[in-house]
């Protein structure tokens, strides 16, 4: 299933470090496309990097 434009913002903000809500962190952690730290530094899995990666080219 495709992402939508929302869903690749977030992905996109968090491969930038950029702040995103509680909501948007939770639905990349429960996609599998982010993991949260104990810190609450948040950070793309291999899945999320390779959407991001893709939607650059």
């Amino acid at each position: 299933m495709p992402l939508t434009d929302e869903q690749r913002r977030i992905l996109d903000d968090i491969n930038a470090t950029r702040p995103v809500s509680d909501e948007d962190a939770n639905w990349a952690v429960k996609a599998g496309y982010a993991a949260q730290a104990e810190d609450g530094d948040i950070d793309l899995t291999q899945a999320g990097r390779q959407l991001v990666d893709s939607s650059t080219l």
